[in-house]
């Protein structure tokens, strides 16, 4: 009897674990497969992103630019995987144009990690956003270190600022949050 209960035990912790790694593997946000193009972090500081669609197509929201870390992106609606692969993404629930604007990107193990650098941004740095309808610029005033449930940064404003979220490498419960308000509009 023993033998068969550690026999069905067995079996039982077996079938757990693949069910364990197809499930994690599912639903884990990087998967190295399609990763076009993997670089240390020390290969991202040398990266100059420069990847700007025309503000008259619909799908875009605006072109995001921050010249400490030699940024310019185009901002599309959405944070999806498919979205965040190319673009950096505008947080849906969050304000598009005045208010508190969300926006996030990867900053690794993806061909396009806009927001590798984010973490060197300090208070005073400046951010430009143009969408169609204005040229904003902002500046740092807050870099956080945030769980990935905290959503209070993202909480409508009655200024105009921009909240930049990414991960945190090897920590996957975190996030780094960079706030910049508005200076002036154009």
């Amino acid at each position: 009897m023993r033998k068969i209960l550690k026999h069905v035990l067995g079996i039982a912790i077996a079938v757990i674990l693949i069910f364990s790694m197809v499930y994690m593997n599912s639903e884990h946000e990087y998967d190295l497969t399609k990763v076009e193009e993997v670089k240390t972090d020390e290969e991202y500081k040398n990266v100059v992103y420069e990847k700007e669609e025309p503000i008259e197509d619909d799908s875009v929201l605006g072109i995001l630019t921050i010249n400490k870390i030699n940024l310019k992106a185009t901002v599309k609606e959405g944070s999806t995987q498919e979205i965040l692969r190319d673009y950096i993404g505008h947080i849906s629930e969050t304000a598009s144009y005045d208010g508190n604007i969300g926006l996030a990107a990867h900053n690794r193990l993806n061909k396009y990690s806009y927001f590798a650098r984010l973490n060197e941004l300090e208070n005073g740095d400046e951010v430009v956003y143009k969408t169609k309808f204005y040229t904003r610029t902002y500046k740092v005033i807050k870099k956080v270190v945030i769980y990935d449930t905290d959503w209070t940064y993202l909480e409508n404003t009655l200024d105009n600022r921009l909240t930049m979220i990414t991960c945190i490498k090897d920590k996957p419960g975190q996030r780094l949050c960079v706030q910049a308000i508005e200076i002036s509009t154009k």
